[in-house]
């Protein structure tokens, strides 16, 4: 095993843990989330959220992460169930993704041109569609109550989840290793896989494809170039990179979720919270690649 990248990866996985734990904490402080929920309130109760987790959305802005501390020390308080608290988390990710998005869209889009741009829309709309069959979910059953007052707003400013999320960094830390240790094998396995050989996609939609479980940056840039060179038709470019990164959702959800959610709630919500994340997210990945993949059927008709 190499030590030095464990560490490497520890160290990155820490910084992105506090950093985004700083970022939350100062949209809460700040008093930015509060004015944002008076004015989006109304609509968000119509979805069956309330201020809790309307406040823990906005803080994801920043960081889900500092969201769903947010979401558990409410749930521990009594102010909000266990099942708003678990459908409330699972939320989290889009408005998190929001912001990382318009960053992710042009790296596709001067990586990979057209192929890139139908990528990246494609992640965002998959990713919106997750959020609005949760939030209906939500709504089917047990909300929350109650206002944002000026009360509410500013014992929300006072949370104290900082001592929470740190307890989340050892947790966080062994899963990681873990995944390090662990998951290059599999990784390793889907690539021999894929470059076995099959007629749905010629060798470099494969590559794309295998590059992709390793890192979206490195699927992109050859898809570009496959692209250039003719050796793959938009529609193949499109559906190698959505391909490859619906492989790599459970890789995804092992290191970047397990140990917050584990860290944060008791054992049984995270592994529901485990379960329900991967359900969902692989279900809208599936009707992607079904949509993607009907151009290339019309072509070998």
């Amino acid at each position: 095993m190499d030590w030095s990248g464990l560490l490497r990866g520890e160290l990155r996985l820490t910084f992105d843990i506090l950093a985004g734990l700083a970022v939350g904490m100062l949209v809460l402080r700040s008093g930015l989330a509060d004015k944002l929920m008076k004015r989006l309130l109304p609509l968000l109760r119509r979805a069956g959220i309330g201020p809790v987790l309307g406040m823990a959305l906005t803080i994801s802005l920043g960081s889900a992460k500092a969201g769903a501390a947010f979401i558990a020390s409410a749930l521990n308080e009594g102010r909000l169930g266990e099942r708003p608290a678990k459908w409330g988390t699972l939320m989290l990710s889009f408005p998190a993704y929001l912001h990382r998005w318009p960053s992710t869209m042009v790296m596709a889009v001067s990586l990979a041109g057209l192929p890139g741009a139908i990528f990246g829309a494609t992640l965002l709309a998959r990713s919106a569609a997750r959020f609005v069959l949760l939030a209906a979910i939500l709504r089917r059953g047990e909300g929350e109550s109650g206002e944002i007052t000026e009360e509410a707003a500013g014992s929300a400013r006072k949370v104290k989840f900082g001592k929470r999320m740190l307890k989340t960094l050892p947790i966080a830390w062994f899963f990681y290793g873990v995944a390090y240790a662990l998951v290059p094998w599999a990784e390793e396995a889907l690539r021999s896989w894929l470059l076995g050989g099959t007629a749905f996609l010629p060798l470099a939609g494969l590559t794309v494809a295998a590059a992709s479980i390793a890192h979206v940056s490195a699927a992109l840039a050859l898809a570009g170039g496959s692209l250039a060179a003719g050796d793959l038709t938009v529609a193949q470019a499109v559906f190698a990179l959505l391909f490859g990164n619906s492989l790599g959702i459970v890789t995804r959800l092992f290191r970047a979720n397990a140990g917050y959610y584990f860290g944060l709630f008791s054992k049984e919500t995270a592994k529901e919270l485990l379960f329900w994340n991967f359900a969902t997210t692989s279900f809208f990945a599936l009707i992607t690649l079904a949509a993607a993949a009907l151009p290339l059927i019309a072509e070998a008709m």
